[in-house]
């Protein structure tokens, strides 16, 4: 419900889908929201395996039927740890928790679809190659500025800068260095090639992603309505050892490692191989006095659970409640809270993909079937429905931070695991 008592005026720089869903939510509520960007997007874009999370925030946007037609029904993630070994998610083990599906999508015509549905929803879209400049407040504080250029292109506003103004470039993350704002690294920097392909066998049951761990690296199968996107993550420097260029490289790792040449032997690729750089970053700063951050220009983790688009839209709409929720004299206060969870939630993310990396999820898992052989029963299917409850909830974006399902799995991994190596499954 909305609080504020007179309308307002956001200006968000960037239209992809952290930027688009802000502006979507502001502008049903009657804000007069402005997302400026250049236009410019890649045809192939990382992100199209989505997680239940996300469904809830598709329905509040109004746009779950018109997902459903341009992409698949996701019923969950397959993770295959060596060439006779998988751990089998589905999301029906979630119920109650979050739906019980997700989808896959083509980024393209999804970031369209977000992108239009906040035009439909009264928010107007400039675009431009957006100029920034530092402000000072009275206090002396160096704060973002949109140029008397950029905001010209808006002509009601009158020169008057926004009453808020959000950062939604993404990994440009054109605020925090128009500021000199620094941000904690993560560890791992992997390179990630993927393209589409035709004459693949698809992931079982329809519509599953599959996660495979490599001898370096890990890679994914996402399928699509008219391909499979096949994508291999790993090391810079083991990347070199599959020849020189992203081609080379991603057809060698298909070829060389089982799961992925038995899918495809006759596979053909129909687009390009497009080229990420993998790594995880969080910002020491993400509001000051008349702006804030949403999406990756904050913050963005490992991408192999998929949490990335999901940030970008959950973060966009709890942005939204905390504007809409709040009067402006105390938006200084609701940032904070705002962006207290983005950091928690960003840091829980990163936990539970650290335990896939280091072999402890598949450890766990093994040792699970183990014991559930050695004791069958209904207790042991009981305790065993119980933490796949918790870890797929965290892992579908319901319970990632949730302080039980957390220390559950701390605990279990911890404690739980027996005649087993975590080491023995890492990904390296």
């Amino acid at each position: 419900m909305k609080i504020a008592s007179k309308p307002f005026r956001v200006g968000i720089v960037g239209a992809g889908p952290a930027g688009a869903t802000l502006a979507c939510l502001l502008a049903k509520e009657g804000v007069d929201a402005v997302f400026f960007d250049d236009g410019k997007r890649p045809d192939m874009v990382v992100g199209e395996s989505l997680v239940p999370r996300l469904v809830n925030v598709f329905r509040r946007l109004g746009i779950e039927d018109e997902v459903a037609k341009l992409g698949t029904y996701k019923p969950g993630v397959t993770w295959i740890f060596d060439e006779n070994d998988a751990l089998e998610l589905s999301f029906t083990a979630m119920r109650g928790v979050l739906p019980t599906y997700a989808y896959n999508v083509p980024r393209r015509p999804f970031d369209d679809l977000v992108h239009q549905t906040a035009l439909d929803a009264g928010a107007r879209f400039i675009p431009c190659d957006v100029k920034l400049e530092v402000g000072l407040t009275e206090r002396g504080e160096k704060v973002p500025r949109l140029s008397a250029e950029t905001l010209a292109l808006v002509p009601d506003w009158k020169g008057r800068q926004p009453d808020l103004l959000v950062d939604a470039s993404g990994r440009r993350r054109l605020f925090a260095k128009l500021l000199g704002i620094r941000a904690a690294i993560g560890d791992r920097k992997d390179v990630s090639h993927f393209a589409h392909y035709e004459n693949c066998t698809m992931p079982v049951p329809s519509g599953q992603t599959v996660i495979t761990r490599l001898k370096h690296g890990w890679s994914w199968r996402i399928p699509l309505r008219h391909a499979l996107s096949i994508g291999v993550v790993f090391d810079k420097d083991h990347a070199k050892q599959y020849g020189r260029t992203p081609e080379e490289q991603l057809e060698a790792v298909i070829d060389q490692n089982k799961p992925l040449a038995d899918a495809c032997p006759n596979r053909k690729r129909i687009t390009p191989v497009t080229t990420y750089a993998n790594y995880q970053l969080i910002s020491e700063q993400g509001h000051g006095d008349g702006w804030v951050c949403v999406g990756d220009s904050f913050g963005f983790v490992d991408p192999m659970l998929s949490p990335g688009l999901c940030m970008a839209m959950v973060s966009a709409e709890q942005l939204a409640d905390a504007i809409l929720q709040n009067r402006q004299d105390d938006w200084d206060k609701a940032f904070q809270q705002y962006l207290d969870w983005f950091r928690d939630m960003l840091g829980a993310w990163q936990e539970l993909v650290d335990m896939f990396y280091g072999g402890h999820i598949f450890a766990l898992q093994r040792t699970g079937t183990k014991i559930s052989q050695m004791f069958p029963g209904k207790i042991s299917m009981i305790m065993q429905r119980h933490f796949e409850k918790n870890i797929s909830g965290m892992a579908g974006g319901g319970l990632t931070n949730h302080p039980y399902s957390r220390n559950l799995l701390r605990f279990m991994t911890r404690f739980a695991i027996y005649g087993e190596e975590p080491s023995d499954y890492a990904v390296v």
